[in-house]
């Protein structure tokens, strides 16, 4: 099996909130406040999270996407009626493809 490299997303807490989402796209321009719809936005993939301020990427989100690119993360805070804040957005390169191992090789004496 090969060695794949983790991604670490953390936030900072935010007192009286239940919960947080996290949100995931490819596309910067749907967290612009006339494109963002929270959960029913399009071409967006979202996670809650309870009790805790980090997600592994890919060990907590199985579902997160694997194509290779760079990806626009929000996390937004949701209060105990199910509201939620606007999102706090941060960027980074995902990339959970091994490279392929080489084609050949052996050992010889010299």
């Amino acid at each position: 099996m090969p060695f794949i490299r983790r991604r670490r997303i953390w936030w900072e807490a935010v007192p009286g909130v239940t919960s947080y989402v996290v949100y995931a796209s490819t596309d910067q321009t749907v967290y612009d406040p006339n494109n963002f719809r929270w959960e029913s936005t399009p071409g967006i993939t979202f996670k809650v999270v309870s009790g805790k301020t980090e997600m592994i990427i890919p060990d907590e989100w199985p579902e997160f996407p694997t194509e290779q690119g760079m990806y626009h993360i929000g996390i937004t805070s949701r209060d105990d009626a199910g509201n939620q804040s606007d999102p706090f957005v941060s960027s980074g390169l995902f990339k959970f493809m091994a490279p392929l191992a080489p084609p050949r090789g052996g050992i010889e004496s010299c």
